[in-house]
């Protein structure tokens, strides 16, 4: 079941909501058993033997968890730490990477090596992050698990269960665990049905819109049609917005349905491509996925092998090496290879840390430095950055969306000019209205990226997400734009939901990120 469907929209979310508030009136200490049980029925609709696999996952993972708090003064601990990080990398690895690796093997060495495919249970990588981290942190004493039933809703919380945001234990177990405050129920639900709205209307409007305009020229280089330069930039353009507004769509939507249950979730997605730098946008795109890896892959690489190049005295550079660019390499491959196991992912988080050891490198540069300290304010800015940092991700997501090497680099080969203007292949991608259209579509959509606040600036007076203060500091909308709690933003809340439902009865599509 997915959130931009009629059975979820007109039937599980307000039966879901209506039974878990009356269970929190008539019967609280059922309340959580709704949740869970809200959990296995969405999740179900997927398969009922990956519900299953999901239980297992859980049950392993929550009696390793009691394992390591038993055992923290004892080797067990580690060996069960290290043990259960193995198994669910393994899980995850079965399911997502058997085919890519052995198709690899059968087309470098001619074999024909045969198995069974295995279709890919949603949201295996986020609930198998999300629970390798609470292991960690479990291990490091941060964290604390009372019982079954407050690991099972943490971790089988459905808002969040298929694609994200990537929650700590910290930060939603504590809200689980309290009752819903009677007056704040009706304020809740609408300020999550306003945050849904507008995830709603992103997705449905925008991103699938998009990918009419995307997608042609994939498949088309796919099927021997390379595209020309113009063609080539329109699609890297036109996939950039179409990931954007797909998976801001999805966060807004997942984190409104959270707030109707009265749950704030942490930021996920902050108008990322309003940054100055691929680092900066990394910092605001998929937020708690940048920072699992920062807190899990990043740091416990970075700190020891910082150290050990200042043990060997090996310099500035040495140390810029030793400590940042390799550490970030990993780090950003893992992200690519989290997507996908395909070459094209690998290339993409190579692709991703080399803009930001670039960048890195010119902050440190000592001419760099002066340069930035000596130019008056009106030279350094922001914009000519804002622009090439686009511009560079833009690139990036060619990589992100081509199905193999051979498309990837069909698609770079049009927009450096290879191709002529309009490709070896006379007519343009099957393109409603044609380039006119595509850039009727493009250039609003950019604009709005560009200039228009985004929801968590929107709903910013009720704390749409945690740590806002933090947040609202960061890219201040240009103008205000602010929902309230009056019967005309109700209306106009009501109006977004409506053009939301027109434009996805033309065809529903699945959220991109549901293919990781």
């Amino acid at each position: 079941m997915i959130f931009n469907s009629l059975p979820f929209l007109l039937a599980f979310l307000p039966a879901s909501i209506i039974l878990y508030y009356l269970v929190s009136r008539l019967a609280p200490g059922l309340r959580r058993y709704v949740l869970l049980a809200a959990t296995l029925v969405f999740y179900s609709f997927g398969g009922l033997s990956y519900t299953l696999l999901l239980i297992a996952s859980v049950a392993t993972n929550y009696t390793i968890a009691r394992i390591i708090m038993a055992s923290r003064e004892r080797p067990l601990a580690g060996y069960a730490l290290t043990g259960a990080i193995i198994a669910n990398l393994l899980l995850l690895g079965v399911f997502k990477y058997t085919a890519p690796i052995v198709d690899g093997w059968n087309w470098a060495y001619g074999g024909e090596v045969d198995y069974l495919r295995l279709v890919l249970p949603i949201g295996i990588s986020f609930f198998t992050f999300q629970q390798i981290g609470f292991l960690v942190d479990l291990s490091r004493r941060r964290v604390s698990v009372d019982n079954w039933r407050e690991y099972a809703n943490f971790v089988l919380f459905f808002p969040t269960l298929l694609a994200g945001p990537i929650t700590r234990f910290e930060e939603i177990a504590p809200q689980l665990a309290q009752s819903p405050q009677r007056e704040r129920i009706m304020r809740n639900i609408c300020i999550g049905l306003a945050i849904f709205a507008i995830g709603f209307a992103k997705k449905s409007m925008l991103a699938d819109t998009l990918g009419i305009y995307s997608a042609p020229v994939f498949d088309q280089t796919a099927a021997g049609q390379p595209p020309g330069l113009i063609d080539g930039w329109l699609a890297a353009f036109a996939y950039t917005a179409q990931i954007y507004f797909d998976f801001s769509g999805y966060s807004d939507m997942a984190i409104g349905v959270a707030r109707m249950f009265g749950i704030i979730l942490p930021a996920n997605f902050h108008s990322p491509l309003r940054s100055t730098s691929i680092t900066e946008i990394w910092r605001r795109w998929h937020i708690t996925l940048g920072r699992w890896v920062m807190t899990y892959v990043f740091q416990p690489l970075s700190v020891p092998m910082a150290r050990l190049a200042m043990n060997r005295n090996v310099g500035r550079w040495g140390m810029f090496w030793i400590g940042f660019a390799v550490p970030t390499t990993v780090a950003m491959v893992i992200i690519g290879i989290w997507h996908g196991a395909g070459a094209t992912f690998v290339f993409f988080g190579l692709l991703q840390s080399a803009y930001m050891i670039v960048n890195e490198w010119r902050r440190l540069s000592r001419k760099g430095r002066k340069r930035a300290k000596d130019a008056p304010v009106s030279q350094r800015g922001p914009i000519v950055a804002i622009a090439l940092t686009v511009l560079a991700f833009a690139i990036s997501q060619v990589a992100f969306r081509a199905i193999d090497l051979e498309v990837m680099f069909q698609v770079y080969g049009g927009m450096i000019g290879l191709n002529g203007l309009i490709g070896p292949v006379p007519g343009r991608p099957d393109w409603p209205m044609g380039l006119a259209g595509a850039l009727l579509v493009l250039v609003p959509c950019w604009v709005i990226i560009f200039a228009a606040p985004n929801t968590q600036q929107i709903m910013r007076h009720f704390e749409p997400v945690l740590e806002w203060d933090r947040w609202a500091k960061i890219d201040v909308p240009a103008f205000d734009f602010r929902w309230r709690m009056s019967v005309r933003w109700a209306a106009l809340t009501g109006l977004v939901f409506f053009l939301g439902f027109i434009f996805m009865m033309r065809g529903t599509t699945q959220f991109i990120y549901f293919n990781f």
